[in-house]
């Protein structure tokens, strides 16, 4: 699981079908949510920052109480190791998610991994 160190805490990170169905609520779809991701607004980082650790706490049994208010303060920099451990968890998610799913699912992680990649 990816860990995220904000400030002092640590804040791990799962990409799940949980994930999965909020980013639908919040993007209308996985393929909207990576072309925003693509873009690199810091809204959609900040907010995906949310939803996966969110995520994580719900996995392991815990109260969601991630709100997005955790990154209010970071210095513009750290912004960009945000965005590094939002990919980082979207991509080991997705390969669990995907393994042995659906044909669909694996062109469009597939897509998003060979953008992430030629942008390298």
């Amino acid at each position: 699981m990816v860990v995220l160190k904000v400030e002092g805490k640590d804040y791990p990170m799962r990409m799940d079908m949980y994930a999965m169905e909020q980013i639908e609520e919040e993007y209308g779809s996985m393929k909207d949510m990576f072309d925003k991701l693509q873009k690199g607004s810091v809204k959609i980082v900040k907010s995906l920052f949310k939803i996966l650790a969110n995520s994580a706490l719900s996995y392991q049994g815990k109260e969601e109480t991630v709100t997005g208010e955790e990154l209010k303060r970071l210095r513009v920099s750290a912004i960009n190791g945000v965005g590094v451990a939002v990919r980082a968890a979207i991509e080991e998610g997705m390969k669990s998610e995907t393994t042995g799913g659906s044909e669909a699912d694996d062109q469009v992680f597939d897509v998003y991994l060979a953008e992430l990649e030629s942008k390298n």
